[in-house]
């Protein structure tokens, strides 16, 4: 009898060691958001592969293409507004000064709060530093005890950013990452156009090398998705700025790439910016429970 409850003990623990493991391997997951700051949908997708080769022939055949994602009129057309918007599920009418943090908690502080990972685990690298509003929330039980660590800073070049990041992988290999490249918007401001679209060529050549340098890192690899976006427009008529629900400021773009998304797809179906939050949960099995979008996961 007691041979017959020790194997019975046994068994349990070896389930229990199991059931662990999967638990563990389910968060195993990476996810980069990549936000091209101000792109106009005209000339990103839109173009097809005119200004944007490396993202229109080499990565979208590798995952799904949202060619209707919008942000919806009760959202901001703007920098930290839409930022914030993809990162907390919610539409964030949030200053664009970066003087005021996201007001429901992020997917940062969802994932450290639920499996208690350390602030280097998730990142937030800009080339505009008022994104590091973003790095956590304002709201209660959340907040600045599970925020982002974040290298944010005034920048004049998109490889400035890029090379940011590489340090920043290669030292402390976070798992969630915000990415912005900011220089779209920035030479669309100063009304050059010549020097917009060389923004955006360069861009999708630094997003195509950040996915290169994914694949040939063990820790990435196999278990990393890629969601290429922007946070707004950009004027219909006026390439020069944004702010108002117009299409060219409200339809923006979304590719996502990895093992959740089927390859070479296209989905014409309606999703929102505040879509992004539940995914990126869903992919890396943590709980959003005050986002108000939904998965673009298709089961």
């Amino acid at each position: 009898m007691k041979k017959f409850i020790d194997l019975y003990l046994i068994l349990i623990f070896l389930q229990s060691v199991g059931c662990s493991q999967e638990t563990n391997n389910s968060s195993e997951q990476n996810v980069f958001i990549v936000v091209i700051d101000g792109v106009r949908y005209s000339e990103s997708f839109g173009s097809e592969a005119k200004y944007i080769p490396h993202l229109y022939n080499d990565l979208a055949p590798l995952g799904t293409l949202y060619t209707n994602f919008r942000i919806a009129d009760e959202g901001m057309t703007s920098t930290n507004p839409g930022q914030a918007s993809i990162l907390t599920g919610n539409w964030q009418l949030i200053a664009n000064d970066g003087s005021e943090h996201p007001n429901k908690p992020t997917v940062f502080e969802y994932f450290r709060k639920e499996f208690s990972v350390i602030e280097s685990d998730c990142f937030v690298v800009a080339g505009k530093k008022k994104l590091e509003a973003l790095s956590y929330s304002s709201y209660p039980g959340y907040g600045r005890n599970y925020e982002a660590k974040t290298n944010c800073f005034d920048s004049n070049s998109n490889a400035e950013v890029y090379d940011s990041l590489i340090i920043s992988m290669d030292t402390y290999h976070p798992k969630l990452v915000l990415v912005n490249f900011p220089m779209t918007d920035k030479k669309a401001h100063a009304d050059n156009w010549d020097e917009y679209i060389a923004s955006l060529r360069n861009a999708d050549s630094l997003i195509y090398l950040l996915y290169k340098k994914i694949q040939s890192d063990p820790f990435y690899s196999k278990n990393t998705t890629l969601l290429i976006t922007n946070d707004h427009g950009r004027h219909t008529d006026d390439f020069t700025n944004h702010g108002c629900d117009c299409d060219g400021c409200e339809h923006i773009m979304l590719l996502a790439v990895g093992e959740n998304f089927p390859a070479d797809k296209i989905n014409s179906d309606l999703y929102y910016q505040i879509d992004i939050c539940k995914t990126v949960g869903e992919i890396m099995n943590f709980k959003t429970p005050f986002a108000k979008g939904r998965s673009l996961i298709q089961k």
